[in-house]
């Protein structure tokens, strides 16, 4: 029989190395420079948002209490008590399997989710949120439901969406949810729901369904939980047993799958461009590109197509480029052909990079430009920090735009136009 821990283990370096997580899971994080002893089962950092994670293979064994008890009642006080760690006014050393011991950014982090994710199957219903001794939110999953969600919300910004509208909503409000199918509740069970809400004191929500029919309601209602939560009840109780099957047979989900396609775009330029060859460089480039949400990266995968499929039959001197900027984040294209040489086309780059900040006013604080050819022959650069330039150096790009004539053509990701001299 596989020991249990293993189990656990295995769970967590399995998520630790999912290629959308990658870059911000620390399985097992230790102590590094004090007891040495670990401090949660995963962690995961992302730019000003940590994800403190507790993993449970509990045995279920038809005692609800006493896996209330034993097993969420742990999980809740360990999740405290990394918090306790890692946010004391002690510097906490820390290190990624990839990289070298770094310092907690404890300072930098604006908001932390607590996850307790229980392995274990058969549990018939259990509290669908608890809260630490600070009275701090801590958001449960069971196995199944987890990894249907990041299956799902397969980018680190449509999880963490996810999660802070899930808090935001359940915080405060006693939850509790029933996965478990209405003929799955044999007499102990039913005896033990009847007495644990019956010792309710409070109002409280009851969720007949699982995570992933709750989820099918985050879809279908553009993203946000079902408003009628958002009443004045002293309690609710929603019935979403199925809705997660009839939602992946609906002509929404087979939509917003064939609409995803293209944006996968982003992952596969990741891997076979970045991942070959990892550099800190790379990482940065990598980092920068996964941390657009599934709908950004669709917006900027189908422009990419259609960008290269403008001009992937132009012959002779020329040079397109495309441009947009996501929230600080530019992203710039530019299409160069094979009678142009290496030092003509980083020239003529960087004239496009400067440009665009120029004439956007500076409106991108990082850029990345994606250069490619009529064969999908990728140059590509990270700017992590763009300055405004000086204004003889402004003087200067207004002229060599002004003097290749035909570095004229531009166009823009998003119906935002950008002028430029003829």
């Amino acid at each position: 029989m596989e020991d249990k821990g293993k189990i656990g283990e295995e769970f967590v370096n399995e998520l630790a190395y999912n290629s959308f997580l990658k870059f911000w899971c620390y399985p097992g994080p230790k102590y590094e420079n004090g007891n040495k002893k670990e401090i949660c089962d995963l962690l995961i950092l992302f730019n000003s948002v940590v994800i403190i994670i507790s993993v449970k293979n509990y045995e279920f064994k038809g005692n609800h209490f006493r896996y209330f008890n034993n097993t969420i009642k742990k999980a809740v006080n360990q999740l405290h008590g990394a918090q306790r760690v890692l946010f004391s006014n002690s510097e906490v050393k820390i290190k990624h399997p990839d990289k070298e011991i770094e310092i907690f950014p404890k300072n930098e982090i604006k908001k932390i989710f607590r996850l307790v994710i229980n392995l274990g199957d058969g549990v018939k219903f259990y509290p669908f949120n608890q809260s630490t001794k600070n009275n701090d939110y801590v958001t449960l999953f069971d196995k199944d439901s987890f990894e249907n969600i990041i299956n799902e919300l397969d980018t680190i910004p449509d999880f963490i969406d996810y999660l802070e509208k899930r808090e935001s909503l359940f915080k405060n409000k006693l939850t509790l949810i029933l996965p478990a199918e209405e003929h799955d509740f044999p007499i102990e069970t039913q005896k033990e729901f009847f007495q644990f809400t019956e010792s309710i004191d409070a109002d409280f929500i009851m969720i007949s369904g699982s995570e992933k029919d709750l989820l099918a309601h985050f879809f279908k209602n553009q993203r946000n939980f079902p408003d009628v939560l958002n009443g004045d009840s002293n309690g609710y109780y929603l019935i979403l047993d199925g809705d997660w099957n009839e939602f992946k047979a609906t002509q929404k989900k087979k939509n917003k799958e064939n609409a995803d396609k293209v944006s996968y775009f982003i992952e596969g330029f990741v891997k076979n461009e970045l991942l070959i060859n990892i550099t800190p460089f790379r990482e940065k480039l990598a980092k920068a590109l996964l941390s657009f949400d599934r709908l950004t990266r669709r917006t900027i995968s189908k422009n990419y197509f259609e960008f290269h499929n403008r001009y992937k039959d132009v012959k002779g001197l020329f040079f397109g480029r495309r441009f947009a900027d996501f929230e600080g984040v530019g992203v710039l294209f530019t299409f160069y052909t094979k009678e142009m040489d290496l030092e003509m086309i980083n020239t003529l780059n960087n004239l496009a990079v400067e440009s665009s900040n120029l004439y956007t006013n500076y409106k991108s604080k990082s850029m990345i430009l994606i250069s490619t050819n009529r064969d999908h022959r990728f140059l590509f650069s990270y700017l992590e920090k763009l300055e405004k330039y000086p204004k003889k150096l402004e003087d200067q790009i207004r002229k060599d735009v002004k003097t290749l004539g035909w570095f004229t053509n531009h166009e823009t990701i998003n119906d935002t136009e950008i002028e430029f001299p003829d």
